[in-house]
Formats: C-alpha cells, structure tokens, sequence
C-alpha cells in the first residue's frame, strides 16, 4: 500500500493568537540551526530554477490575473476623502494616528467603517474599505496606505507572536501576524496600531517591514485561502511566484511554494525549494518538519530521523510548547510535573501572563499556597 501524502506545514498571516513561539536559541550550545547546516545538503540550482518557472505544474499560468504590486497600496478618490476628514481638526500627529484608527473601527452609526475581522480577508486596501472587513493583515496594509495620504509614517510592523495552527485539507497552517507602526517625528516613541489591540503584548519581538516584505506576505496570503486543489494550482503557484519575486529572502514562503510541490508529487523539487528555505534561515522550524516528513514518505529514513531530532530540540526550548505540555499536565491532574514545566516556561518567558494564571491554578491544587500568592501577585 502506498504511503500517506506528507502532511505539509504552510504560513500565513492572520491575527493575534495563543499557540506556540519558535523560541531563542540559548548560549552555550550548539544552535538548531547551526546542526540543520550541518545535516542538510545545498538546494540544486538548476531544480530551483525549474520550480520557479512552473513548467513541471502544466498549468496555464498566462491565465491568472493577480493584483500589480506597485497598484497595491493605491486609493481611490473616496479613500482620500475620507482619511482627510477623519483627522480634520486633529494638529498633532498621535491626534492624527487615534483619529484614523477610531474611524476605522467605530460603527457606522457613529461616523465609521465598521471594519469586521475576517480570518481569511486579505484584500487590497480598496477592497478592504470597499467590504468593510480585514485580516491583520488586509487592515495594516489599509492604515498605512490611508496614514501615508495625511502625511504619517507609516509601515506595516511584523509581531513575532505565539502563533496558532489550523489544520485544513490535510495542510496545516502557522499563522503569523503583522499591525502597524507609525513613527512620531516629534517623539522618541513610535505608536502601534492593531486591529486587536486586547490581545497585542509590546515585549512580543517586532520590526517593521518594507512594503514588498508586506506585499509579498499579501501575495502568499491570497495563495493560502485557496483550497489546495488542481483547480487553483495556476492560481496560487502565480501568487506564490509573485511573493517570491517580492522577498525571495522569506525562508516561509520557499517553505509554502515546496509544499505546493510537494502535493503535486514533484518531491525532488520539493526538496530542493525546502533546502533553500533552510539555507535562508536554518531554525525555520515548519521547513525543518516539512523536509523531515518528506524523507520519511520518500523511504529516506536517516534524514528523516536527524531533522525530526532536531524540531523536537526546537521545540522544547519553546516556552509556549512547555507551557501546553503544563496545561495538559494539569487537566490529567499530574499536577507535579505540571509544576515543572510551567516554571520552564516562566524561566523563558517572564512576562507572560497566562503562564501565571496556570501556575496559580497548579500550585493551587498542589496546596502551595506561598507559590500560589506569588503567581497571583503576577497577574
């Protein structure tokens, strides 16, 4: 009997959520990427190259009509209109910045847009106001293209947060999130913009991002809504070949076009585009699992067992991956162990406060009060 198709790790960006965090790699010991280099072989150009030209799909690629990158952020004249009436008035440029946001947001009964998180909604920036909904990431590409009209700073902020997996048609998918960032030019301090602000954490790494990083994980996006099927194989190779194009330095999105292949059988080229992700960036974890579960369904069982190896090392070092071992620690009533591991996760994470709600609850049922009044006075 033949072997199960791979299950495929693929990326994109869709809002804030609790889940697992690729942690840091501690000094002192060999990195995970250091042993990924040390494991794998370099991607062969030539299948590199025949990868990105699509020709191995038979597809009809002159067929898909994708949105231009340099229209991307374009408004029209009602956009205008209105980003200049929502800081009418305003004279300083926080004013200006709570003002948009605010417009956005509030119900149209008051004067807004009423803009509605959709999980799936990566629309343009017109098509985001248009349909008054958004992802993280359609609404950051709208503020900042609206922002930039009454001469704000503006650029999409990439958030390294704890990420959440969804499984969909036996692919499943690491959501990643992005807001914005707005530079004050009178202030030392820079102004975030979420769409989920409740749950947005400042100490979560962040950087900024130039807008072909942002329009290339808007192309990678509209690639990843799609159902993964012959029907939409043109389509989302085009997406995916536009991201690349845009920031073919993103180790994800080499990640994502391999786990197109992948699907479609062509594993060596497969191979090849997980290999240059790696090259990218060797703690790539969805690529190290990707390639992993390929050597495994290909018969090449000492690779596969070396990179699988290596997650399991990425993923202890995780303080969100320990904090979940403690949470199931906790419902099975191993309340010791689950002790152990939440105070692994506090270790690495001192500043998360849902590892000290779960905390006061463990050394609550182990009867630790001194430890439960201190988990408390955390929160």
């Amino acid at each position: 009997m033949k072997a199960k198709q791979p299950l495929r790790l693929i990326v994109s960006t869709g809002r804030l959520l609790t889940g697992l965090l690729v942690a840091s790699v501690f000094a002192g010991c060999s990195s995970t990427g250091e042993l990924v280099s040390a494991t794998v072989a370099t991607a062969p150009q030539q299948h590199i190259d025949m990868a990105l030209s699509g020709d191995a799909l038979v597809v009809d690629l002159q067929a898909v009509s994708v949105e231009p990158a340099g229209q991307l952020l374009d408004l029209t004249p009602a956009m205008q209109r209105f980003a200049e009436r929502s800081v009418a008035g305003r004279r300083h440029q926080d004013q200006k910045v709570e003002a948009l946001h605010k417009a956005l947001l509030l119900p149209e009964s008051a004067g807004g847009m009423n803009i509605r998180y959709q999980s799936a909604a990566t629309h343009s920036p017109r098509d985001s106001f248009r349909l008054r909904e958004a992802n993280c990431l359609g609404f950051s590409l709208l503020f900042v293209s609206l922002a930039r009209h009454v001469g704000l700073d503006a650029q999409v902020n990439d958030v390294t947060i704890p990420p959440t997996w969804n499984l969909s048609d036996n692919r499943v998918q690491f959501m990643r999130h992005v807001n914005t960032r707005v530079d004050l030019k009178f202030s030392r301090d820079d102004m975030i913009i979420d769409l989920d602000m409740e749950n947005y954490r400042s100490y979560y790494p962040q950087r900024a991002i130039d807008d072909n990083v942002a329009i290339a994980q808007f192309y990678n996006n509209r690639a990843m809504v799609l159902p993964a099927n012959r029907d939409t194989l043109a389509t989302r190779f085009v997406y995916l070949q536009r991201a690349l194009s845009q920031a073919p330095e993103q180790s994800y999105l080499w990640n994502n076009m391999a786990a197109l292949y992948s699907r479609e059988g062509h594993f060596e080229l497969a191979e090849a585009l997980y290999l240059r992700a790696l090259e990218l960036n060797p703690e790539d974890l969805t690529a190290i699992l990707n390639l992993s579960e390929l050597y495994r369904y290909t018969g090449q069982h000492s690779l596969h067992r070396q990179l699988s190896e290596l997650a399991s090392r990425h993923r202890d070092r995780n303080p969100y991956y320990q904090y979940l071992l403690a949470s199931e620690l906790f419902d099975d009533a191993s309340y010791e162990l689950a002790a152990v591991k939440i105070e692994t996760a506090i270790r690495r994470q001192p500043y998360e406060k849902r590892f000290y709600r779960l905390a006061a609850d463990i050394y609550q049922s182990l009867g630790d009060e001194s430890k439960h009044r201190y988990a408390i006075s955390q929160l």
